[in-house]
């Protein structure tokens, strides 16, 4: 799944790539990841319509239209984008295709069609489900240490779970959890209430620091090939059973809740 890191370096290839481009045709091959509006209003809308600039909120991509409707982008697991030239080669299961009037296409290719696609008229946002009751974004400037505390606050669940939790804040998925929770040398399995003061600062911290450092990393890896994941910097998800880049112990991972928790059992005490 896209993360935060990801989607803000897809965001800057976007930008440098489609502002102020419009959108010739839209070539329609497997509808089901339109959540709305229906496929014609879709593709009337889309058409001849033209890209203002492309933001985030969480993990979800912001397309501003010249129209003043928003295209809303949510990967889910396996949704990605790829921006190339007419000969280059359909991924499987392209889902549809932006024709540019600059030669260029944006395709969106989804492998388990589990991805949530939304054009919305500015202003209703309201109108995607859950929008509303969605945190702030990990990264908010407005998100500080003062407000991270008073958030946290209420959510008693594993604290893995809670970093994943939308209303908490949105943009983690489960690989920076691991990797947020293993930089603040906390238990992913702990209840947040159990958290003392100095942990939830060190968590907080951990959070900026990794997430800052991935998006850095990302960009520069990625380049503008927006299809490529970057994940092989990353300390412990995924990677159980190697060393610990801290102490050389075995990375754990284990499988809960249908995810894979990857961490330390040295440098992550229970």
């Amino acid at each position: 799944m896209p993360e935060l890191p990801d989607l803000e370096a897809i965001k800057a290839v976007l930008n440098s790539k489609i502002a102020g481009v419009k959108i010739v045709r839209v070539e329609m091959m497997q509808p089901l990841v339109i959540r709305q509006p229906d496929l014609k209003e879709f593709e009337a809308v889309c058409t001849g319509n033209r890209f203002i600039d492309v933001n985030r909120r969480g993990k979800f991509l912001l397309f501003n239209l010249e129209s003043k409707h928003i295209l809303a982008m949510h990967f889910m697991l396996t949704g990605r984008l790829q921006y190339c030239g007419t000969r280059e080669n359909r991924k499987p299961k392209t889902c549809f295709i932006f024709h540019l009037e600059d030669g260029k296409q944006l395709r969106y290719f989804d492998s388990k069609l589990m991805g949530k696609i939304y054009l919305v008229e500015k202003g209703r946002f309201y109108t995607i489900p859950r929008w509303n009751e969605m945190g702030p974004d990990a990264l908010d400037d407005d998100m500080t240490l003062d407000v991270f505390r008073s958030r946290i606050k209420p959510y008693s669940g594993q604290i893995k779970n809670v970093l994943l939790n939308d209303t908490f804040l949105t943009g983690i998925g489960n690989a920076y959890a691991d990797e947020i929770l293993f930089e603040a040398g906390i238990y992913p399995f702990w209840p947040g209430t159990s958290l003392s003061h100095e942990e939830v600062g060190a968590l907080y911290n951990a959070m900026r620091s990794v997430l800052i450092k991935a998006v850095d990393t990302v960009s520069n890896r990625m380049r503008d090939d927006i299809t490529t994941e970057v994940r092989d910097f990353l300390k412990v998800h995924r990677r159980g059973g190697k060393p610990c880049p801290a102490c050389g112990g075995p990375i754990s991972q284990v499988q809960a809740n249908r995810r894979i928790t990857s961490f330390c059992r040295n440098c992550q005490k229970a």
